[in-house]
């Protein structure tokens, strides 16, 4: 990673015993916020779908990665894909980010 990579992409995170918020923005990946009150709700903006959630984990898809929230007793309290904003209650215990990996062309996999 080149030192132009470092300057594209910026993140910020706030602790507070009352609530913990956090934001990023990347040139490559589109932007959004996400803020966590009490570890009890959640709200996040730049939501693209959930395709994944149950009252354990929830599978968040932003522009260009995915975010795997894990917790107790996790419920969607509102969805707005066009808009792109989510809001969750329940206990979260992990975040955890990753990239989505351009899909292999049928001939490497193929020839693994």
């Amino acid at each position: 990673m080149d030192k132009s990579d470092i300057r594209a992409q910026s993140a910020q995170i706030s602790y507070a015993p009352e609530s913990v918020k956090a934001s990023a923005t990347t040139t490559k990946t589109g932007a959004h916020r996400l803020e966590i009150e009490h570890k009890k709700s959640m709200y996040v903006t730049g939501v693209k779908d959930v395709p994944v959630f149950s009252d354990k984990t929830m599978t968040i898809k932003l522009d260009g990665e995915t975010l795997v929230v894990q917790g107790q007793g996790l419920s969607v309290k509102s969805l707005d894909v066009e808009g792109g904003n989510l809001s969750v209650l329940g206990t979260v215990h992990s975040l955890k980010y990753s990239s989505q990996a351009a899909p292999a062309s049928l001939i490497k996999r193929i020839f693994k």
